[in-house]
């Protein structure tokens, strides 16, 4: 397996893997989100796919946050329905923690509605539980800042 930046031939098929996952509007708005890397704007966001002999197994993104270039935000981490429970989520997010490290990131956010996985296999910390949902706000310290009092 492989894991690469998206390329913009591929929105669609990666779409389609959240319209799967969750409905045909979640794939609308994933559509239009993946899309945005392709285009010049401030605070861009960037995918990673990850592929095996040229098929696309699932996806996840990245965007450094508006409030603190210290920090960055994980989401649309996808795999194939017919894919899963196969360490592919696992290494998107492996690399996707990779990645945001060697920027010297302090910290990562995402929303989840699998916080065990999360903290499992990450250390995610639940920041915040969402009381009308399943979703829960997850952080994750990267290093230590002159900022940060514990």
């Amino acid at each position: 397996m492989k894991i690469r930046p998206i390329k913009q031939k591929e929105i669609k098929f990666a779409s389609k893997i959240v319209g799967k996952n969750y409905s045909k509007e979640y794939e609308k708005i994933a559509s239009k989100e993946i899309g945005e890397m392709f285009r010049n704007v401030i605070t861009r966001p960037n995918y990673i796919v990850a592929e095996e002999k040229g098929e696309v197994l699932g996806f996840g993104g990245y965007i450094q946050s508006w409030m603190d270039y210290n920090v960055y935000h994980i989401f649309w981490v996808n795999v194939r329905p017919d894919k899963q429970r196969k360490g592919i989520g696992t290494a998107i997010v492996k690399k996707l923690i990779e990645i945001i490290n060697n920027k010297k990131a302090f910290m990562i956010l995402l929303t989840t509605s699998k916080p065990k996985f999360y903290a499992k296999k990450f250390k995610f910390k639940t920041l915040v539980k969402f009381k009308n949902n399943k979703y829960n706000l997850m952080g994750l310290i990267l290093r230590k800042s002159d900022n940060v009092i514990d």
